[in-house]
């Protein structure tokens, strides 16, 4: 079946199937004239893909739903996770209820301290903890690490760790012209791009070796711009010197780092990957060893 039967058969916009296809999601026979043949198995496929993003459930979620044998089991924690949000939800429309009727802050800070905080998300506490261009930072490069709730103490004692470490540092200074350029970052990345750039991350840390091979021109000529005086002169060298300098004299991997470890789970488990990808990587590119590091 052509791509358009497909669309009207699948209700998704053409766009939609090509982009599961980059993810992974289906493979479409590829024929001679390059048109794609999609059979019975893709569009069974696309149809549960289909129904799983109308329920919220991210494309990571999804890979792991696909290939489980028992998808119930699998979709339990996407259900723990709905739940999570309507419970939070149900307490925001109450409160909101409350202060309608009678507009006692004294009441609602107390109640919002005892039910409300703890059913956000480490991710959504930090945001309102630290509202600025570093928090944005924090939720940009942690953000698939902090949908965790902080379930014991150990969490709760790394998380204020973290907070005590962020509220306490004061030489994180950033220009008006790069906090602008953060700021307009942000919400471009989190609507458009960040889910790929999460999945292209994750895949390449799980299998570095086909990473690389499948995306080798790509990423000489990322490795070619990095190491060029041309890269020198963007907002997002600066940043990054930036955020080195500011990482390297703060405690960062000192407080930090080993805390988020202890807070998230998956954090911990994609840091171990990281460190094995990594190895692999500089052997192969040695030139990159210090790319982060000027």
């Amino acid at each position: 079946m052509l791509i358009k039967d497909v669309c009207q058969e699948c209700r998704l916009t053409k766009k939609a199937i090509e982009y599961y296809e980059k993810q992974g999601l289906i493979k479409p026979e590829i024929q001679e004239n390059g048109y794609r043949n999609y059979d019975d198995k893709d569009l069974a496929v696309l149809k549960e893909v289909s129904i799983l993003r109308k329920l919220g459930i991210s494309i990571s979620d999804i890979k792991t739903i696909l290939k489980s044998n028992n998808k119930a089991v699998a979709l339990l924690k996407c259900k723990y996770i709905l739940e999570l949000k309507l419970q939070k939800t149900n307490e925001q429309h109450n409160c909101i209820e409350r202060l309608i009727s009678n507009y006692d802050i004294s009441r609602e800070f107390k109640i919002v301290q005892n039910s409300i905080d703890e059913l956000f998300t480490i991710k959504e506490r930090l945001i309102q903890a630290f509202p600025g261009t570093y928090g944005m930072y924090l939720c940009i490069h942690f953000g698939k690490f902090l949908n965790e709730k902080i379930d014991s103490v150990e969490k709760e004692n790394a998380y204020y760790k973290i907070i005590s470490f962020l509220d306490n540092i004061d030489n994180f200074e950033i220009s008006k012209e790069l906090e602008e350029y953060m700021e307009n970052c942000f919400p471009i990345m989190q609507k458009v791009e960040m889910e790929k750039f999460d999945s292209d991350i994750f895949n390449s840390v799980a299998d570095i070796e086909s990473y690389i091979e499948n995306n080798k021109e790509t990423l000489e000529e990322y490795i070619k711009f990095r190491t060029s005086d041309e890269f020198k002169d963007t907002h997002a060298y600066k940043i990054q010197q930036l955020l080195l300098k500011f990482h390297q004299s703060s405690g960062y991997y000192d407080v930090f780092i080993p805390n988020l470890k202890i807070l998230s789970a998956s954090y911990a488990e994609y840091t171990k990957k990281l460190e094995s990808a990594n190895k692999i990587f500089l052997e192969k590119y040695p030139q990159t060893q210090n790319l982060y590091d000027e």
